[in-house]
């Protein structure tokens, strides 16, 4: 099996193959923020990152829809996109209220089936307690993300970092996957399958922002709008 530095320097010669071979010391996370953008935007070519993995096709196939929802025409000017974006032409306030209720229950779920932490008790019973999900303007979701209810994020952090390899292979992408959307809870669902946990609690959270929207807790609600 490839190592983390091994992997990381392969990955690093896709990037560039001459800076590859003149790095001479630690392969570092950071060295790869912006990499996946590279394949932007039909992702032709990146199913060669994840060859050296022994489920490199588990993460290939998580990855791709990312690409599926940019638009070519995005690309066609001197400006292009720097972070994956989502976009829709319409959806409609049930289908939306629908993704956050999906959500809301998800995470529930997955806190519930980690009552052994703390956090997740908390946030547990703060999922449950949430009983609106507000649709509302981009301006006012500026406003809202100020005011957000810390104990979901905070407790789904704990549970992540708890089932975290730092030292496998994958982890060297880790800085690869923020910078997809500079969205911690769109890399936990791209990397899933890593952190051997049930469900898929984050799919309903993932759809939405590929419609284009982002949801956030707050004053005890969910709030969806587009960011």
């Amino acid at each position: 099996m490839i190592d983390q530095q091994e992997f990381g320097r392969y990955v690093l010669g896709l990037m560039d193959e001459e800076e590859a071979e003149e790095t001479t010391g630690p392969i570092e996370e950071d060295m790869y923020y912006g990499y996946f953008q590279i394949y932007m935007p039909s992702g032709n070519g990146l199913e060669a990152t994840f060859t050296p993995l022994e489920d490199g096709d588990v993460y290939l196939k998580r990855i791709l829809p990312i690409y599926e929802m940019l638009d070519p025409q995005d690309f066609q000017g001197e400006g292009m996109p720097g972070y994956f974006n989502g976009k829709s032409d319409h959806v409609s306030e049930k289908e939306l209220k629908d993704l956050g209720k999906s959500h809301i229950l998800g995470l529930k779920q997955l806190m519930e089936d980690h009552a052994e932490l703390e956090e997740a008790v908390e946030a547990s019973t703060y999922l449950g307690s949430i009983r609106e999900v507000e649709i509302v303007s981009g301006s006012e979701m500026e406003k809202i993300r100020q005011e957000y209810d810390p104990v979901v994020h905070e407790s789904l952090f704990e549970l992540i970092s708890e089932h975290t390899d730092d030292n496998e292979p994958v982890h060297v992408l880790s800085e690869a996957y923020y910078s997809i959307a500079c969205d911690y809870w769109i890399s936990y669902y791209l990397q899933w399958h890593r952190y051997g946990l049930d469900g898929d609690p984050l799919a309903a959270y993932f759809e939405l922002y590929r419609l284009g929207y982002s949801a956030i807790f707050a004053n005890g609600k969910l709030y969806i709008g587009k960011p």
